[in-house]
């Protein structure tokens, strides 16, 4: 196992000491209120967060005028004297449980998620999912804007120590405006801001000098910075490093790596389809230059990667955003060793951005139903403890499990399969590592608990009657649909989640169905060395049935990069002797060859024992969880369990 300790020694930025080296990243919630002020819930989620271990908790960005640096709904405010108490409130809560807290400051520049007009940024080049849903194109700020901005920075910097906050970070990446000024790829200027590298990092140090002359030298002033945003004509690593050496000489304290930016959310926030710590090349490039810190940042999202970053000297911190959401107690369970306990971060984007930032809600999360709204759904015991019966070993029946023997109950749960359902179908190529660990983790969370025990059958509705249980809980899933075209001929015609060796799979093959279990079924393949893998689908998109933007963002390069033939628009509509007969938009029917089919064409429910139970027990408490109830992803399946076992 690998020795974590290197974590867990205190670390300095400046005159400021930290307990260990893990820092909470800044991350947008939404939980402010409307007018950018503090708001209970955001307290509650500082105060969570800093009571789970980490050494210095970052607010997510902040806006400091009330112009255009406003970038997103209920967003945390910074602009006058009147926001002072509110930070104060905060500041007092996250140091009464003993962490730091630091504040980013940031503007939107023409990354303005509002739409609304004025948008300022450096050149009119706007970000087109902006303008193609507002129709607000970006208005190049004047010189005597980008004085005023200056100012504002440093303002708001006073009021963070005037507040009591520990450090204050400029946010200088991600595409907001200080990156629209460093990346030429948006920058098209003509002025003393624009064209050379001298003229780009102008705002920037000129923010920074306006801050040192109004914040105490003992404030440490952090910069978060993209390493490059990874646009074919934007910044450079070489620029970036030799932007951090001006940095430091102008008096910043750490700075903390990044990378991408919106309109690349692959590299920012990057999905489960991309590398874990995807910036260390470039961070590690800038640490060997500073004398400075250096916070990396990126998809660390396991203690190990994190580990090995510190102790080889990749950077002196490193900060979790996602992590953190997923498990907030990462750094303490760390700490005491209790890894397998850790919930882990799957990158799926989806209760944090797919169903939470993106439609206007506040962030949430597929692992954690606490997120944003922490102290308001503990686990309590139970007022009398039952004998609960909980029916299906996938991710619903896991979760629900857990909790119930949390709440004091005596739970048998049911499962004549290997424990982990759909995920066993998820993970089977080596890039679900993420999702791979969130099936090993709810396993370890239902085996080490003594009060459940786990029946390796299917559990029919006289056996649980039999048992005579208290409540039932149903997660039994849902099973794949059939195809419904004819099937003649000898072709080898199998489920996606019946394939246990990729390697027997002979091509050419057809996969009837893009949705996710097809795609995944089509990389698999790939990978094992399979041949010649065609994906058809009679919708005229992959993945056309309700996916994470992310998944819809990265599977087509990664498709044609193990050079996966992709026909939409396709109807299949038999398996024949030689293949499979499709109808393609054009009305045109044709075979496509193949030796192998495989069936990947959704999953249907599974409610017959619901039935059973109901009318031979018809008063006897049951209740069906996850997909058993209703289509849905990983996060339905985790929420409906936490919150159907907390009632129990």
């Amino acid at each position: 196992m690998t020795d974590l300790s290197v974590l867990f020694q205190p670390g300095q930025i400046g005159s400021l000491t930290l307990k260990n080296r893990i820092i909470k990243s800044p991350q947008s919630t939404a939980l402010s209120n409307m007018d950018g002020t503090v708001s209970q819930r955001s307290v509650n989620h500082y105060k969570r967060l800093a009571e789970g271990g980490a050494g210095l908790v970052l607010t997510e960005y902040t806006y400091i005028d009330e112009d255009a640096s406003k970038a997103i709904h209920c967003q945390l405010g910074n602009t006058r004297r009147e926001y002072i108490p509110g930070m104060g409130w905060l500041v007092d809560e996250v140091h009464a449980v003993g962490a730091k807290i630091g504040m980013q400051l940031a503007h939107g520049g023409r990354q303005k998620f509002l739409g609304t007009a004025p948008i300022k940024a450096a050149s009119e080049d706007s970000w087109d999912e902006v303008e193609a849903q507002y129709g607000v194109k970006p208005v190049p700020m004047t010189i005597p804007e980008l004085e005023q901005v200056m100012e504002d920075f440093g303002d708001a910097a006073l009021r963070c120590w005037l507040a009591r906050f520990d450090l204050v970070e400029v946010h200088a990446g991600h595409g907001y405006l200080i990156t629209n000024f460093l990346s030429p790829f948006t920058n098209h200027r003509t002025d003393e801001y624009g064209g050379s590298f001298e003229n780009r990092i102008r705002l920037l140090m000129g923010i920074v000098h306006n801050i040192r002359r109004k914040i105490p030298r003992e404030m440490p002033l952090s910069i978060r910075i993209s390493v490059v945003d990874y646009e074919k004509d934007g910044i450079a690593i070489e620029e970036t490093i030799e932007l951090c050496r001006r940095l430091e000489a102008a008096g910043v304290d750490v700075i903390h790596c990044s990378g991408g930016h919106h309109a690349l959310m692959q590299y920012e926030v990057s999905p489960w389809y991309m590398p874990r710590a995807i910036h260390r090349w470039g961070f590690e490039k800038i640490k060997q230059a500073l004398s400075i810190p250096v916070i990396g940042s990126g998809s660390i999202v396991a203690p190990e990667v994190a580990a090995d970053i510190v102790g080889s000297g990749s950077a002196d911190f490193i900060s979790l955003g996602r992590p953190l959401l997923a498990d907030p107690d990462w750094p303490n369970k760390a700490r005491d060793g209790r890894v397998k306990d850790i919930v882990p971060c799957i990158r799926c984007n989806d209760g944090c951005l797919q169903r939470g930032l993106n439609v206007g809600r506040s962030a949430g999360c597929t692992v954690n139903p606490s997120m944003g709204e922490e102290y308001r759904y503990p686990i309590e015991i139970a007022r009398s403890a039952k004998r609960v019966a909980v029916v299906g070993g996938g991710p619903a029946g896991l979760r629900a499990a857990a909790v119930l023997a949390d709440k004091g109950h005596q739970v048998t749960l049911y499962e004549s399969r290997p424990l982990g359902g759909q995920l066993n179908t998820a993970v089977r190529h080596d890039m679900k590592f993420d999702l791979k660990a969130l099936r090993d983790h709810l396993i370890h969370q239902v085996q080490s608990r003594s009060a459940i025990q786990i029946v390796p059958e299917r559990g029919s509705a006289q056996q649980l009657l039999a048992a005579n249980y208290d409540h039932i809980v149903l997660a039994t899933g849902r099973a794949p649909a059939k195809f419904d075209g004819q099937v003649s001929g000898a072709l080898r015609v199998m489920n996606a989640a019946a394939i246990s060796d990729p390697q027997a799979i002979e091509g050419p093959v057809v996969i009837i169905g893009a949705g996710m279990t097809g795609c995944d079924t089509a990389v698999w393949l790939q990978k094992a060395g399979t041949q010649d893998v065609t994906l058809i689908d009679e919708a005229d998109a992959i993945l056309s049935r309700g996916y994470v933007f992310t998944d819809l963002m990265g599977m087509p390069e990664l498709l044609s990069r193990h050079n996966i033939k992709v026909q939409v628009s396709t109807k299949a509509l038999s398996i024949v002797a030689d293949g499979v007969r499709v109808r393609n938009a054009q009305q045109q029917e044709m075979v496509v060859a193949a030796r192998t089919v495989i069936i990947a064409c959704g999953y249907e429910g599974v409610n017959s024992l619901q039935a059973e139970l109901s009318q031979l027990a018809p008063v006897l408490p049951v209740d069906v969880i996850g997909t058993a109830r209703q289509d849905g992803r990983v996060m339905d399946a985790l929420h409906d369990a936490f919150f159907t076992a907390r009632r129990c």
